[in-house]
């Protein structure tokens, strides 16, 4: 991933010790290339022509050392983020994250999207869970996988697309809300990139990314096409993730249909019944989702396989790449401890992904 180049300039050396320390500690030293300076002197001589990304700076700079920077963010006493004569200002004193999540904002909202300055590939791989009737364990399978991927220090994004969703149930620390994801895609799109950073929440125990959204099915049901292509192409042009699970419910709604068509890989869940069976397979042949002919990027997954299939299994046509096991110590555990405890599901789930060589940066062309 090409990193942002970030210079901090700064007369208190104390500072530029704590700055330097938490960039080293945080995740942020896989998205900033940084140096960091104490003298004025030492700064002109090294970035003297160097194009750079962002100055970050408490000192008075000249002209001649300031066109080097694409955008130039000074470091205020005061306790009020402004902009004056197109240099934007930001509180010198707050906690260092969301000092650095103000930063991003101020960097993508004036470069639109970071890939188009970065000039950099996408190389995150967006996979999405879907059934064609719910109850199936869709949503768990989904954090099982994340959970595994980001346990193999994998950054990921999980992103749930369901009107009816239960995040909750597995991300319990209280996380303010992301609700004013909706309002950026109805109002102002241009804009949601800028505000992920600050929209989005961190679980602590997975280290999993993703929207703290409270249920909301009246805005999962307005979610246009283009909505939800610009809410998955804005997580992948932060250029933060390697990978973005989407977790979508059994309808047939134009958000679900709109994120397979985004999708590089699609894990479809089926339940060891005759019901599950029979509505994939009317979604399948009549293409309620747009998937078409073309099945060599979906992943059919049995699950809660017990010690024999129901009588007709045969007669359906589907290549099923992974059974999971019915798991009978799961039954009076709460959706948290089954996540934290799983070692079995998402190794298997990845076992998938890692012969199918998932590292594409371009949507695959049967979505097209």
């Amino acid at each position: 991933m090409n990193k942002i180049s970030l210079v901090l300039l700064t007369k208190d050396s104390d500072y530029a010790n704590y700055f330097s320390n938490f960039l080293i500690s945080s995740n942020l030293k896989e998205k900033f290339s940084s140096k960091i300076f104490t003298e004025i002197d030492t700064f002109k001589e090294s970035t003297r022509n160097k194009k750079q990304h962002i100055l970050l700076t408490d000192m008075i700079i000249d002209h001649e050392s300031s066109v080097t920077f694409d955008k130039i963010i000074t470091l205020s006493e005061e306790q009020i983020s402004k902009t004056h004569d197109s240099i934007a200002s930001i509180y010198k004193y707050q906690p260092f994250h969301e000092l650095m999540s103000q930063v991003l904002a101020m960097y993508y909202e004036m470069n639109g999207k970071l890939g188009s300055v970065m000039n950099g590939k996408e190389t995150d791989s967006v996979i999405s869970f879907y059934s064609g009737n719910g109850g199936v364990g869709k949503t768990i399978l989904s954090l099982c996988l994340a959970k595994h991927l980001s346990f193999k220090e994998k950054r990921v994004f999980y992103l749930s697309l369901e009107e009816l969703h239960s995040t909750y149930l597995y991300f319990k620390q209280d996380k303010p809300s992301s609700a004013e994801v909706f309002y950026y895609l109805k109002k102002d799109k241009d804009q949601l990139i800028a505000n992920i950073e600050s929209l989005k929440s961190r679980d602590a125990l997975t280290n999993i990314d993703y929207f703290s959204f409270p249920v909301l099915p009246e805005e999962m049901q307005l979610a246009t096409e283009e909505d939800i292509e610009t809410l998955i192409q804005a997580i992948r042009d932060t250029q933060n993730y390697d990978y973005i699970i989407v977790d979508l419910d059994s309808s047939i709604h134009v958000r679900n249909r709109t994120a397979l068509k985004n999708s590089d890989e699609v894990f479809w869940v089926l339940s060891s019944n005759e019901t599950s069976f029979s509505s994939a397979n009317n979604v399948m042949e009549h293409d309620l989702v747009g998937i078409g002919n073309d099945r060599s990027n979906i992943h059919f997954i049995l699950n809660n396989v017990g010690e024999e299939l129901f009588d007709g299994f045969d007669a359906f046509n589907f290549s099923i790449e992974a059974h999971i096991p019915f798991h009978v110590h799961w039954l009076n555990k709460s959706e948290e401890t089954k996540l934290q405890e799983d070692i079995v599901v998402g190794e298997q789930l990845f076992k998938l992904l890692k012969e199918n060589t998932i590292q594409s940066s371009e949507v695959s062309p049967q979505w097209q």
